[in-house]
């Protein structure tokens, strides 16, 4: 009697995972060499290798497959278009106009609705990657192309 085994849908995360972490490791090679390329490469490569210790466990049959469910997916990709719209208003208006739009609209979106913490977090998160980031470090931020 053949035994015929069942998918096991993880493999397609873990396929991810590998693709991610592999275009991420070719792009650190783009920035220049020394310390600032150290802690990238360090990420991708722990990437690579909990992916194979992942896949490892998946083709021993120690991670099961559960039921898939795409009950959150409408919510998740409204998230991704979100950010999306971030990225592209990022490359626009420059990080710190893009963060002090995106950050109470995803608040908003994911479920807070007190106003005085909303914008006290924006306003905190955003003074203090620009004292931290911008004066201190002394790096630039992503400038926009229309300022």
């Amino acid at each position: 009697m053949s035994h015929k085994r069942k998918f096991n849908y993880n493999l397609i995360s873990c396929g991810l995972i590998y693709a991610g972490s592999i275009l991420f490791l070719v792009g650190c090679f783009d920035i220049d060499p020394g310390v600032t390329r150290i802690f990238p490469l360090c990420v991708c490569i722990l990437s690579l290798v909990l992916a194979t210790i992942y896949l490892i466990l998946i083709l021993l049959g120690k991670v099961p497959d559960d039921n898939i469910s795409l009950s959150g997916s409408k919510r998740a990709l409204e998230m991704g278009v979100l950010v999306a719209l971030y990225v592209a208003a990022i490359y626009l208006s420059g990080y710190y106009i893009a963060t002090l739009l995106y950050m109470p609209v995803a608040m908003i979106f994911l479920g807070q609705r007190n106003w005085k913490l909303i914008l006290s977090v924006v306003l905190c998160y955003a003074l203090i990657i620009y004292l931290f980031f911008g004066k201190l470090l002394e790096m630039q931020m992503p400038e926009g192309i229309l300022f």
